[in-house]
């Protein structure tokens, strides 16, 4: 884009002269306006304006030429253009002051200069390089759909991209995992981190979510500038642009600033690169989805029963699955965030069982969570697979909870209801952890224990509780007075009454902790140091979280 200083240039300037606002002469130009009436509001959607005036308008006005600058740098302008001999000999103190003080350039020009020469020479120079700008940004995107024609993939596409511009690349999956990269040039800490990990590291991940970066682009879906962040090793801008296909984001491709600004051309680049990484991953999608039909509807019939039949054994020897021995279920649910979606959970899910030669699971995706039918014959198997695969794949992005259904023999005469009965058992664990606020870890069906017997309890048991009834005080209690009473009994319950870890838990002190107790006791009337007391309100607790939550 242009700027003030390159614009003081012009030969229509040659008259002109720089007053005031000298650090400010790298604002970019996008636009000119005229402003020229008494009482003006100097308003403009536009960012980087350059104001021309001849300040008829602030001639009697004190306040007004005092409060100009500052509006007008609220509002984004780039610098502002003073005829002089008009209204005004010299630029007023004020006006003068206010610029220097906040970088904003006034240039002074001689009456003679008029305004529409002006504006034909701005213009024309924006435009020849909004036209170059162009011109050089098609020339990249033929060069990248020309890496689709050629069967080309993600890896080809970032070190094109990489070459071109002359900086560093790098795309990553919806779960920050790194998928193809390329270096050009120096990069900073956090980038050399997540190049030799092979992914953004959590702390990063978890800033960058909570900063909103991932949210405006849910919102925006085009390219966004990510400003650095030193504390977290982040030294150098970045744009980062979401890959949608079908409406969903599928992953992002970053461009680093390296050693010099990023520019337009980055911006528009890097927009192009995320279609043309689109169309990379619609094609692999859809070789995957059809894959992904046959799992689906090999584990339908195995649910269904249907072992004896001949298309059945087909897609099991395809598979590479044993009909005859013992298996068990793992159903997998991921908290998705930053636009995450399931479809890369199982993606890593494939890569970590092949990595890990686990050959003896075949996992599925169903509608909200994926199934992993897993050779076993023992209960405690499957949970040390389900523990290995959360603290392998669990990140900020996409934390996983799986629940583990109990090991079901093939050759029984029940078999068929042995897988149904595996996986409702893993769905169980699974709804039962997430109605009691759990998002992440692994939840095994022979450990609910009590909170099986809960989940099927009908609602009218609920209603003859009268521990429930106290449970909903307590809750009345807190949502008035905007305490945490129920809270910090379900901790102390929790952590078997055990002041030190529940005080801690809750990051309260001892004596916060007592107080509280106190109160508890007092308004339900009950004694806390009774097990018995203790037990039912605990029992009531997760009843009522159970009640409560939709699934």
């Amino acid at each position: 884009m242009l700027t003030v200083a390159e614009a003081l240039k012009l030969p229509v300037f040659s008259s002109s002269r720089l007053v005031a606002g000298k650090s400010g002469i790298h604002h970019e130009i996008n636009w000119v306006h005229i402003v020229d009436v008494p009482n003006a509001e100097y308003s403009y959607e536009r960012q980087g304006v350059l104001l021309l005036t001849s300040g008829f308008g602030l001639r009697d006005n004190l306040d007004e030429q005092a409060q100009l600058i500052p509006r007008l740098v609220e509002k984004g302008f780039a610098g502002m253009v003073l005829s002089i001999g008009y209204a005004f000999s010299k630029t007023p103190d004020a006006m003068l002051e206010a610029a220097n003080q906040l970088n904003f350039p006034i240039i002074e020009c001689p009456r003679e200069l008029l305004f529409i020469d002006v504006t034909e020479a701005i213009l024309e120079r924006i435009i020849n390089r909004q036209y170059a700008l162009l011109q050089e940004s098609n020339k990249i995107y033929d060069q990248l759909t020309e890496l689709v024609l050629q069967g080309k993939d993600l890896y080809a596409l970032a070190a094109t991209l990489s070459n071109v511009l002359k900086r560093s690349i790098s795309i990553e999956d919806p779960t920050f995992r790194v998928v193809a990269t390329s270096q050009y040039g120096p990069i900073d800490i956090a980038r050399e981190r997540t190049i030799a990990s092979g992914r953004t590291s959590p702390e990063m991940a978890h800033h960058l979510l909570e900063s909103g970066i991932y949210n405006k682009l849910l919102q925006r879906m085009r390219p966004t500038r990510v400003p650095p962040i030193p504390e977290m090793g982040m030294s150098m801008e970045r744009f980062v642009a979401p890959i949608i296909v079908d409406r969903q984001i599928q992953g992002y491709i970053w461009i680093i600033a390296g050693g010099r600004p990023l520019t337009e051309l980055d911006e528009l680049a890097i927009s192009h690169g995320a279609t043309v990484a689109a169309l990379f991953l619609f094609k692999e999608q859809a070789v995957h989805e059809a894959e992904e039909n046959l799992r689906g509807d090999f584990f339908e019939q195995l649910l269904r029963g249907q072992e004896r039949s001949t298309t059945l054994q087909e897609l099991a020897r395809r598979f590479s699955y044993r009909l005859n021995v013992a298996h068990q279920i793992l159903l997998i649910y991921g908290n998705l965030k930053a636009g995450g979606n399931l479809h890369y959970v199982e993606e890593q899910l494939y890569h970590w069982l092949q990595e890990n030669y686990v050959t003896t699971a075949f996992a599925i995706r169903r509608t909200d969570h994926l199934v992993v039918v897993y050779e076993s014959d023992q209960n405690q198997i499957g949970k040390q697979l389900a523990e290995r695969l959360v603290k392998s794949l669990s990140y900020p992005a996409c934390r996983l909870l799986v629940g583990v259904g109990s090991v079901f023999e093939h050759n029984s005469p029940q078999e068929a209801g042995g897988i149904r009965q595996s996986y409702s058992q893993a769905r169980e664990a699974v709804e039962i952890g997430r109605a009691l606020g759990k998002t992440e870890g692994v939840i095994t069906f022979d450990e609910l224990g009590l909170l099986h017997w809960l989940y099927y309890l009908p609602p009218e048991a609920h209603a003859g509780n009268s521990y429930l009834r106290y449970v909903e005080k307590l809750l009345a209690y807190d949502q008035t007075r905007n305490s945490d009473l129920t809270i910090t009994l379900e901790a102390y319950l929790d952590y078997g009454g055990a002041l030190t870890e529940t005080s801690q838990a809750l990051y309260i002190h001892r004596n916060t902790l007592l107080r509280r107790l106190e109160r508890i006791q007092e308004i339900c009337l009950l004694d806390l140091r009774d097990p018995l007391v203790r037990t039912n309100l605990h029992v009531a607790l997760k009843g009522y979280h159970l009640r409560k939550h939709p699934s």
